[in-house]
């Protein structure tokens, strides 16, 4: 039931997020896989670990480059 419920709030979220992702994803990249775009954008949402990981795969649910989701991750220190 749990399980469920996350995949569920995942699916919302990734549907709030399309629109942010898609102008990341066609801006100019100024980092590679524009991990400084999501780094910014999970710095300022998520105030845990535990949200950023949660973000993090509404993003690359929502189209966001799996790889600089998880660079920006990593460097948050959020892996």
């Amino acid at each position: 039931m749990e399980n469920e419920k996350l995949k569920t709030l995942i699916t919302e979220l990734a549907s709030d997020f399309k629109p942010s992702v898609k102008k990341i994803e066609t801006s100019i990249k100024t980092t590679q896989d524009h991990y400084g775009d999501y780094m910014g954008l999970l710095s300022t949402l998520a105030k845990t670990k535990q949200h950023a990981q949660i973000f993090a795969l509404a993003l690359i649910e929502a189209g966001a480059n799996r790889n600089g989701v998880s660079s920006a991750m990593r460097v948050l220190g959020y892996t």
